[in-house]
């Protein structure tokens, strides 16, 4: 994986989650908001944290350690995103972001990424070398869930077998972590005023 990964209890239902997801945003908006639920592993919410970040910029990263690094989020076991891109093409380093924080990182998606589309995109868009190099570091794994759902992950500073507990514990339906679902709703709240179908991976 790049980095050490280590074991952890994923038993404990007090074990914290930061999940993470953005907002929806229109052609021309400049920013969206980038969303943070605390969540336990018995499904208690915690809290709440909203960050603003530019619509294809390069801040969603730093602005999720700001919120890892939070007295609230320093409490958080593990940090669980909806996928790597925010924000359109506002890309996170999962590797990364555990070096600056030693905390588990983990991806997921419930769609195969096509990373050969998302290189092409990032290169017309954002001429952006660095982003392309890191899309082609990335390894992404498959789970597949007891629903015969599949999702797909990238983890950073955790082992593939707690990784994959880890992913199956915090499904409730469907084939969305519950951190992460709350956030996208959240985020569709903020934008448009009601929550709505979550779409994994938007």
């Amino acid at each position: 994986m790049g980095v050490a990964s280590h074991g952890m209890c994923v038993m404990k239902t007090n074990l914290r989650i930061l999940g993470i997801d953005d907002s929806p945003f229109l052609r021309h908006d400049e920013t969206c908001f980038l969303i943070g639920v605390i969540m336990r592993l018995d499904f208690y919410v915690e809290g709440f944290m909203t960050k603003q970040i530019h619509v294809d910029g390069n801040d969603a990263q730093a602005l999720i350690a700001e919120m890892a690094e939070t007295r609230s989020g320093k409490g958080c076991n593990v940090i669980m995103t909806n996928g790597i891109t925010f924000g359109g093409f506002n890309i996170i380093d999962p590797h990364a972001l555990y070096e600056r924080l030693r905390k588990p990182i983990i991806t997921v998606t419930n769609k195969s990424p096509d990373m050969e589309t998302l290189k092409a995109a990032i290169s017309k868009y954002l001429h952006s070398q660095s982003s392309i190099d890191l899309i082609e570091r990335l390894s992404m794994e498959e789970i597949e869930l007891a629903s015969g759902h599949l999702v797909y992950i990238n983890r950073a500073g955790i082992n593939a077998i707690d990784a994959r507990s880890l992913i199956r514990k915090t499904i409730r339906q469907g084939s969305v972590p519950e951190p992460i679902r709350m956030a996208h709703l959240i985020g569709r709240l903020l934008k448009f005023g009601y929550s709505g179908k979550i779409i994994p991976g938007t």
